[in-house]
Parts: C-alpha cells; structure tokens; sequence
C-alpha cells in the first residue's frame, strides 16, 4: 500500500511539474497553427468596385452643395462568398441627422456589409457636407421678343399659363436670380399656335449649386399683327395736396387697375405705368369716387391709351388717431356711504386716451369731463381693491387707451 501511494504521487509531481506543462503550451501552440495554415491562402480574394452614398436624415430645407455621389469600395473574403457577393446589399450611407443648414460638417462615411465580407479600404472615408439653406421663391415669366419683328408689326393677344412659376435652390443662389423669361421665334409667333416653351434663367452670376424650375415650360399665345406696338401698363394715379390731418388714405382703387397703350417700340419700351391727372386730395373729407382722364403725354412722347382715356378712382379714407398722457387725474369714489370717512391710495391715476389729432391737441380733462372714480357697490368690508374706470362726456369722440395704475385701495372708517 505504502509503495502503491508513493507512485501515484509520483506521477502527480511529474504532470505538474513546469517542463510538463511548458510541453504541452508548445504543443498546442503547434496544432493550431497548423489548423490555420492548414485553410487554403488562395480561397480568399479581394474586389472592388463603387457604391453610391447615401445621406440619411437630411434637413427637409437643406440643400447639399459639392455633393459627392459614391465611394469606392474594396473588400475581402472567402472566395466563394466574395464572388456570389450581390454589391446592391453593400450600403454606404453618412447620418446627416442634426446637422443645421447654413453650416460645414466633416462626417465619416458608414458601411453596410455582410458578417462573412471583411472591408479593405473605402475611399473617400470621409465626407465635407456644405449644407445651404432651401428656399422657394415665385416668380413672374416674362417674355423676350424676337428682334426680327418688320416695323409696322406687333405682339398682341399674349397670355402666358401660369404667369407665374416657383424657383428653388440654395438662399444665396436664388437671390443671383434676376428674371425668368420664353424666347418664342418670330416664326413661331407668325403661326399663332399655342405653344408650349422651356423657362430660362437670367441671373447676375453662376450658381454655386442647383436651382430648378417648377414647371419648367408654360403654354404660350400670341400672335403677330400689322399696326403700332401695344403694351399692358398698371395705372398711376398721381397725387397733390394734404389731407385734414385727422384723415389717411386708407384706399386708393381705380377701375380699370390696367391699360392697354400703343406707340413705338423704343417708347413703349421706356413706360412701365400710365399716370392720371393730378388729384388734389387736399379737398377730401370723406369717401370719394371720380372719373379721372388719363394723361396722354410723357417725358419720351405721346402714348395713345385704347378702349378708354379715364378711370374710376375710388378713394377712402381712414381717421388717424393721436394719443394723450394726462396726469396727475383725481380718483373720486361713486355709490360710497356718506356716512363713512373713505381713504383712496393712491387718489390720483394717469390716464392716456386716443382720438382724431385736432381734438386730441386741445383737449382737456375738465372742459372734456373727464372723471376717474372707483365704484363701491356691493362692497361690505374694506380694504378692498377696485378697478378704476373712467368717463369722458363729450360731444366728440375719444377712447381711454391705458389707466396707470389699473387699480386702487379704498378704505373705511367710521
């Protein structure tokens, strides 16, 4: 027994001794780097190709300057895997979440890929966002004649469907923008045909991104006629005098609003409006509607206004209202007890009122009687704090604008 134990502990010294366990940290060290370089190197290949980015949460009101569209990728893996690859699963994408317009951002490009696919490099990693602030603007189409037009013809009938069309792009790029306009062809004018024409750009500089054109065509009509040139102006109303100080203009209208002129091209060219005769307005007090001719001749030469040579002008008037600061206004107590000693704190308010300009300037609180006065009714126990409300009889009209303060103490006493 005692030999038996002797051996058993002998072999237990031997497997934990440190040579035995150096032996064996060897050993498994040698299997597996013969499990690895047992795998075939040439299995494993690369490939590259190119992927668009995308941006992921964009500012709806941001526009993206410089953007760049893809990246190009190269990856890794085993052979099988790389080739039955399909790259429409491979996504690259940079979070552009929070990210304010008007400023830079240097934003790393993200990745999408397999668990079985090993990136090597994408190129660029990153990204520089300049982000532009969005806007949408509308703007009138206008038109630009041939210059081929014989003398003695003329444009007319045009219409332009819409007359308007929304540009958007960047804020500083929009502001470049200087008008819209169609270049119909004299021919095209001759055939009289609706037509349907691309809207183009007049700007003062190059762009520094994107503006587009929503629609980007109109229909178009017009057609060539023999005669002097016509031209649709606004009407210009032409003013003199001054009003009653207590009066403004509220709204100036004329009937038509628009005139049809005819005269020579270059002169046509140099009229944007035709005026009326002078108005005085120093005669009105009150609403007024009148005919007023037309006037024919201009700084450039004598204009011919067709279908009428006046307008209805329909004037309305407004008051103005001026405002006054009176002090120092005694607060007077109404339905009070004459039995009881009554205390005011504070007795005296500021009162400011409004009213027509002339009234306003002479006004005067004892000759307009005006009084402040706190009403006690239904008040049984005191202190108590009361509005202060405020009376003007008078023939005339005024309004109290504001009372400083709004309230005041009242107290009893016997």
């Amino acid at each position: 027994m005692i030999k038996r134990r002797k051996f058993n502990f002998d072999i237990d010294d031997f497997l934990t001794s440190p040579l035995v366990l150096w032996i064996i940290a060897i050993g498994l060290s040698v299997a597996l780097w013969l499990h690895v370089t047992a795998v075939d190197e040439s299995e494993y290949i690369t490939r590259k190709f190119s992927r668009p980015i995308e941006y992921r949460h964009l500012d709806a009101q941001a526009i993206l300057r410089g953007r760049v569209s893809e990246v190009d990728i190269e990856i890794r893996g085993a052979e099988a895997n790389v080739l039955n690859l399909n790259i429409d699963n491979v996504k690259a994408y940079i979070d552009a979440r929070n990210l304010t317009p008007g400023n830079r951002y240097t934003q790393n490009v993200s990745l999408e890929l397999p668990d079985n696919i090993n990136l090597v490099s994408c190129v660029p990693s990153q990204v520089v966002l300049d982000l532009a602030r969005q806007i949408t603007r509308l703007i009138q189409v206008e038109i630009n004649l041939p210059e081929n037009i014989p003398e003695g013809q003329y444009v007319e009938g045009v219409e332009i469907i819409p007359k308007e069309v929304a540009i958007k792009g960047a804020e500083d790029d929009i502001a470049k923008v200087g008008a819209l306009r169609i270049s119909p062809s004299f021919e095209e004018l001759q055939a009289g045909r609706e037509l349907l024409m691309p809207v183009r750009f007049s700007q003062s500089e190059p762009f520094t991104g994107t503006v587009t054109i929503e629609p980007a065509q109109v229909r178009f009509r017009g057609t060539i006629a023999r005669g002097l040139p016509r031209k649709r102006v606004p009407v210009n109303v032409k003013l003199t005098g001054e009003l009653n100080g207590d009066y403004e203009i509220k709204s100036l209208i004329t009937d038509p609003s628009e005139i049809q002129i005819e005269g020579e091209t270059d002169l046509l060219a140099k009229i944007d409006a035709i005026d009326t005769e002078t108005v005085d307005i120093s005669l009105f007090e009150d609403d007024n509607v009148i005919v007023v001719p037309l006037k024919t001749s201009t700084d450039y030469g004598l204009i011919n206004p067709l279908s009428t040579k006046s307008v209805k002008l329909t004037l309305q008037l407004g008051e103005v209202h001026a405002e006054k600061r009176l002090s120092n206004i005694a607060v007077s107590l109404k339905n009070a007890d004459p039995l009881l000693k009554w205390q005011v704190n504070p007795s005296r308010v500021n009162v400011v009122i409004s009213g027509r300009p002339s009234l306003i300037e002479k006004f005067n609180a004892d000759e307009n009687n005006l009084h402040a006065f706190a009403d006690l009714s239904n008040i049984f126990v005191t202190p108590a704090t009361l509005p202060v409300r405020v009376e003007i009889k008078s023939s005339d009209v005024f309004d109290v604008v504001r009372i400083e303060p709004q309230t005041v103490t009242v107290i009893s006493s016997n």
